[in-house]
């Protein structure tokens, strides 16, 4: 499904040139959930922007699904960042001024779907993260977990090959946490979505079935992890 080969990221500040990455080598199969952990300044940000196709400037190969990703022109590499993933980020980033289901259906509205099938649609997935009953809510009249179910059903709404959740669980408590990790779970093992999620929290990271430590711009280890219930 995706594969890096010595995939490579440099950035220049002033006359200075700033690598990254350092000879990425990754594959990442349909169904696996995977996390992505490292230090601040590790590079694992711009890896994940790499991955989820927000960032096309790097060199080596990137092969998603048999599309060999770095000789796509912008408008191609576009079409398929919005066919394929699905983001969540840390700061939720719902349009406060529309109501749950209007923010859900956002990627249903760009894609072209008539109104009546994305009403049906975002009740649909919001059943799904258990927030039944909730299209018409406002999303700052809600918890934070609550608001980050809002942004999975968001990334879910339209079937992506995979999700991209960066510090899914940042903005939250403990307990929150959890729940959000388990709902990741579910999508993960009921309904087979692939999940790449970087995280600085160690016990979060260990929720998912591999770990991937990046240090420097360097893959340090990639560990599959066994769960007592798996």
């Amino acid at each position: 499904m995706i594969k890096l080969t010595n995939v490579n990221k440099s950035y220049l500040q002033g006359s200075e040139k700033y690598q990254v990455l350092h000879d990425i080598n990754l594959k990442i199969d349909d169904g696996e959930f995977v996390s992505i952990m490292g230090p601040s300044g590790s590079g694992k940000s711009t890896l994940i922007n790499i991955i989820g196709f927000l960032d096309q400037k790097f060199k080596g190969d990137y092969v998603f699904d048999d599309i060999k990703v770095n000789i796509l022109d912008r408008n191609e590499h576009a079409k398929l960042r919005n066919k394929s993933v699905g983001f969540i980020f840390q700061n939720f980033k719902l349009i406060n001024n529309q109501n749950v289901g209007e923010n859900v259906g956002l990627p249903l509205l760009y894609a072209g779907f008539k109104r009546r099938e994305i009403k049906q649609k975002v009740d649909d997935i919001l059943k799904q993260v258990g927030l039944p009953d909730s299209y018409s809510k406002i999303p700052t009249n809600l918890s934070g977990g609550q608001q980050q179910r809002v942004a999975i059903a968001r990334a879910i709404v339209s079937q992506p090959s995979f999700l991209v959740a960066d510090e899914p669980t940042g903005a939250l408590d403990s307990i929150t946490s959890k729940e959000i990790i388990d709902l990741f779970k579910e999508l993960n093992h009921k309904f087979g979505t692939t999940i790449v999620m970087v995280t600085h929290d160690d016990n979060v990271a260990k929720q998912a079935n591999r770990l991937i430590k990046i240090l420097d711009g360097r893959i340090q280890s990639d560990k599959e992890i066994k769960h007592a219930n798996s």
